[in-house]
């Protein structure tokens, strides 16, 4: 009988051992919309998170993906409410609660007015006095114009930032080019064709995913991702699906 009960406890505590294993390559992910990275209208959740979701089942892990408004995806991650957010830039506040991955891709980061302003966005520091939009809590006001005397007015979204360059409430736009190319094409009919790019980037940022640090084994999760993501890039499936969004690496 004694040993029939301790095969019966060794079973069960084999169990609850494999079920947390389990739970434990379940991952919840969120990001915020940001197209054509994160977006419910396209194929994967948008091109950041169908490679991320590759990666972490090629490293043996689950994930369910949850939407969610910016701040609302890094607080959460922050907090442990979410393990990964998928489209995430690097700072040192941020670094303190999540672990950061290798950079999934680069951000060009560009200055944009109006086809119809004389105003020369090449040189920054021809910027002075102007006023100058970013999208609140992003990572932008880390750029050299931070430095300048310039009025900085935050918007709540890249839609939100560009539609007031177009009627004239601000002077400059900053954002990724990707995003503000997508976003005039998608969103603001004829607004690409009323918006003029800096030929060089303001500056370039890597987005990277994050997990957070409330969970143990964060340090491992990245690491699995990091060997995960090499390994699509060097079989060309990540190019691959670069190419499927029509993004150019």
């Amino acid at each position: 009988m004694r040993l029939v009960k301790i095969v019966v406890f060794l079973s069960l505590i084999s169990s609850q051992m494999l079920a947390h294993a389990e739970q434990a390559k379940d991952l919840r992910v969120t990001a915020s919309p940001w197209s054509p990275y994160v977006s419910r209208s396209h194929p994967g959740n948008g091109v950041a998170v169908s490679i991320v979701t590759t990666a972490l089942q090629r490293a043996g892990y689950t994930s369910s993906f949850a939407l969610q408004k910016w701040p609302d995806d890094l607080e959460g991650t922050r907090l442990g409410v979410y393990d990964m957010i998928a489209s995430i830039w690097f700072t040192e506040d941020r670094a303190r609660d999540l672990v950061f991955s290798d950079p999934i891709f680069e951000n060009r980061i560009k200055l944009m007015v109006r086809t119809d302003s004389d105003i020369k966005i090449s040189n920054p520091e021809a910027l002075k006095g102007y006023r100058v939009g970013v999208v609140e809590d992003y990572a932008y006001t880390q750029g050299i114009y931070s430095k300048l005397p310039i009025e900085i007015i935050k918007a709540g979204t890249v839609e939100e930032n560009l539609q007031r360059l177009l009627a004239g409430d601000i002077d400059i736009a900053v954002t990724d080019e990707q995003v503000a190319i997508y976003t005039l094409n998608n969103k603001i009919p004829g607004g690409i064709r009323q918006i003029r790019f800096a030929r060089d980037a303001l500056s370039t940022r890597q987005l990277r995913v994050a997990v957070s640090r409330k969970r143990s084994d964060a340090e491992q999760i990245i690491s699995d991702f990091n060997d995960a993501l090499q390994g699509m890039k060097d079989d060309g499936s990540y190019l691959d699906t670069l190419h499927q969004f029509r993004i150019s690496p």
